[in-house]
């Protein structure tokens, strides 16, 4: 995907909560019971802030996080939005970045990332206001799915495999499939391993989870319930690996 795919995402899904939590800084947002809009809002201009200077310095900056500023949460969100955006604009997307992810040390990967972060706090941003969600655009949904599954879990798992031994304990190495758009995957966890692969032929899954891409996102990083999508064959092995996935995108 163009990478300016990324940031226009990333623009407009900004503004929309931007939007949406006028007036809503003191309530709850459901999806992440701990915090208030104020610290949701909070929380993006520091993960925006945090990413600027991976880039800018190539390096992750220390110490970290700062005090939290006397700005407005949203002045502090978009001004740090603004300091990004320039990052972005000024560089390549095989610019090197210092990142997280060991595979990938570009100024790209932060682009996808906060598109990526982005779409699901500003879902959050709506749940908290009582609003409609806003349709995630296919093709960032449809990545999305492939970040989580393939990052966020099956990555994860090789990086720091002492500390996710205890959430893939009761794993069976019973495929999974995770289908929506035109993309299928295949998850497979056991106590020593987890795998995704995308497009395997003929497996015989022990459950398949599909529906629209949004909502396939969404029940992934745990924003909507079960019965936004379809969930066909054994439910408990979709519900194990639904379980499995919480502590790895909290």
């Amino acid at each position: 995907m163009e990478w300016s795919r990324y940031t226009a995402s990333l623009t407009a899904d900004a503004a929309r909560l931007a939007e949406v939590v006028d007036g809503h800084m003191d309530a709850k947002v459901p999806s992440c019971p701990e915090w208030t809009v104020t610290d949701l809002v909070h929380h993006l201009g520091e993960v925006y802030e945090h990413k600027t200077l991976c880039i800018k310095y190539g390096a992750e900056p220390q110490p970290w996080p700062p005090e939290r500023p006397t700005t407005t949460p949203l002045t502090r969100m978009r001004t740090a939005l603004g300091h990004l955006l320039a990052e972005f604009t000024g560089r390549a997307a095989a610019s090197p970045a210092y990142t997280w992810y060991e595979p990938d040390q570009t100024v790209g990967f932060w682009a996808r990332r906060m598109a990526m972060e982005t779409a699901v706090h500003r879902v959050d941003a709506e749940l908290a206001a009582g609003v409609e969600i806003t349709p995630i655009p296919e093709e960032i949904a449809v990545d999305g799915v492939d970040e989580i599954l393939n990052i966020f879990f099956a990555w994860a798992y090789t990086r720091w495999p002492e500390e996710c031994a205890p959430v893939i304990a009761d794993g069976t190495g019973e495929p999974v499939v995770i289908a929506t758009g035109d993309r299928e995957f295949t998850v497979r966890v056991s106590p020593e391993s987890i795998t995704v692969t995308e497009g395997e032929e003929d497996v015989e899954a022990a459950a398949r989870v599909s529906g629209d891409p949004t909502d396939v996102l969404l029940w992934l990083w745990r924003r909507v319930p079960d019965e936004k999508v379809t969930i066909e064959g054994d439910a408990e092995e979709a519900g194990r690996l639904h379980r499995m996935l919480a502590s790895f995108t909290q």
